[in-house]
């Protein structure tokens, strides 16, 4: 796993992920107002979600600086890294609770899992010498 990953998984999650919320909220009641109202805030929303993000992805960034020269499995990282990400989530969202917070969590948590899976890591173990 390298940090073209982490950096990339956490840009396409911020940008991603606001609109996987509106699709879910928005479009049984799909209306002008309401995709103008989403377009207005979604900057917003990815301003706020890099925010609040920042702890959890400083927190992986610590944590793979400490283990890359282990031998550990390319696939326990990523596992790792993913399921570091949705606790992050999940902690953020219902701290900051609201009406809104289940909705939000469970948006940015499939769009971090899909991402995960998907996104090649890259990781290459360092020579030992």
């Amino acid at each position: 796993m390298n940090r073209t990953f982490i950096f990339g998984h956490w840009i396409l999650t911020l940008l991603c992920s606001p609109i996987i919320l509106t699709l879910k909220s928005y479009v049984p009641n799909s209306t002008t107002k309401n995709v103008l109202g989403f377009i207005e805030i979604y900057p917003l929303m990815v301003i706020i979600g890099l925010v609040f993000s920042i702890p959890t992805y400083l927190f992986f960034i610590l944590f793979f600086e400490l283990i890359k020269y282990k031998n550990i499995k390319p696939i326990y990282i990523k596992s790792f890294f993913i399921f570091t990400v949705v606790i992050g989530i999940w902690v953020t969202t219902n701290i900051l609770s609201g009406t809104l917070w289940s909705d939000i969590a469970i948006s940015y948590s499939l769009v971090a899992i899909t991402l995960g899976l998907f996104l090649k890591s890259n990781y290459n173990f360092p020579c030992h010498s």
